[in-house]
């Protein structure tokens, strides 16, 4: 996503299922953001139906219940989310202006503005309630989402039954949603910290170790989640959009669930396969953030004669090239002067730290 994504829990002992878990996630993120490129409706659905709320859930899975809303706890989700967000920010703004200057097609002063107006209002989607001057920054409103929540979850963990609190925010947080939309994705947040306080439970009560739920209760769960996915499918976290109410909030936590208890046992039957996959949701911070830059920016048009007369659907050749130019961007960021890189690997700010 995410979890603060590759973060979280770099400096403690990883859990590869998460990072495996994360990598599907993120496949899902791109893949749902693909339609206009002909991805299919169904499979779109099917990945919405779960992938948000799982990165919520991971991220609450390593977050401590002991925390405290101080200063340092502050400064510390802001370095790790907010700093990456105001640099992807400045990424897509100069991309845009250059873009526009390159093809001479849109003016670059009002393609560099819409996008800093984007940044600043930070929400990820127009509802009707999203005043007119306001424009849609893209997937980087997770990471406000995720800063607010774990805010939110913090106060709420210090109360005698969260629970009830949580259940508040996110009634809120949807109720709200229809009469105005305030800046900084602060209403996705009230209603994350519902998945972050899942992920919570999840720890606390051990739910993915072996035999602590029987076979029988994986089975249910997969089937309502399967259920959910297939006939309705339509959880839109960015708009705090839950068309089919508690149904679609049962079936993503338990789609969740069963997506990181598969990955568990991947992890443990076929770790040949699954390290290579883990390594990509270890990264998926950078990986989330240069999407959003290639979603914004790149001119799929230039590349369309091209992908139409290869041997494969148009929709796969439009992935197989989006999933490229995301790892080329990835890998530009990652050699980019430490200042900046060492927002999204972590192994550059150990990099500086050692020197």
């Amino acid at each position: 996503m995410i979890t603060t994504l590759d973060k979280e829990h770099s400096v403690k002992k990883r859990y590869p299922e998460f990072d495996v878990a994360k990598a599907i996630a993120l496949a899902g993120v791109i893949i749902g953001h693909s339609t206009y490129l002909g991805t299919p409706d169904r499979l779109a659905s099917i990945f919405y139906s779960f992938d948000m709320p799982l990165f919520f859930i991971v991220s609450g899975f390593f977050s401590k219940p002991e925390a405290k809303l101080t200063l340092d706890y502050v400064k510390k989700n802001a370095k790790s989310l907010l700093m990456p967000y105001l640099i992807t920010c400045i990424g897509v703004i100069g991309c845009s202006f250059l873009g526009a200057v390159l093809t001479g097609k849109t003016n670059p002063i009002e393609m560099a503005n819409h996008w800093f107006m984007a940044s600043l209002y930070g929400c990820g989607g127009i509802t009707p309630a999203t005043p007119a001057f306001v424009s849609a920054i893209g997937a980087l409103w997770y990471l406000f989402a995720l800063f607010f929540g774990k805010m939110l979850l913090t106060v709420v963990n210090q109360f005698r039954h969260p629970a009830i609190l949580v259940l508040g925010f996110f009634f809120c947080g949807n109720v709200l949603a229809q009469i105005v939309w305030l800046p900084w994705s602060i209403l996705q947040a009230l209603s994350a910290t519902l998945f972050l306080y899942i992920g919570q439970i999840i720890r606390k009560h051990a739910l993915l170790d072996e035999n602590s739920i029987e076979p029988i209760c994986w089975l249910f769960m997969a089937g309502i989640w399967g259920y959910s996915a297939l006939c309705f499918g339509k959880l839109y976290m960015v708009t705090n959009t839950y068309v089919n109410g508690t149904q679609d909030v049962i079936g993503s936590i338990f789609g969740s669930l069963v997506i990181l208890k598969l990955c568990q046992m991947a992890c443990k039957h076929i770790p040949r396969v699954t390290k290579p996959i883990a390594w990509i949701g270890k990264y998926t911070l950078p990986f989330f953030c240069m999407h959003l830059i290639e979603l914004n920016v790149f001119p799929y048009r230039y590349v369309s004669g091209i992908v139409e007369n290869l041997p494969l659907a148009p929709w796969i050749g439009y992935l197989i090239v989006r999933f490229a130019i995301i790892a080329l961007l990835t890998g530009i960021l990652y050699v980019l002067p430490r200042p900046i890189s060492k927002w999204y690997f972590q192994s550059k700010q150990k990099s500086q730290t050692g020197r």
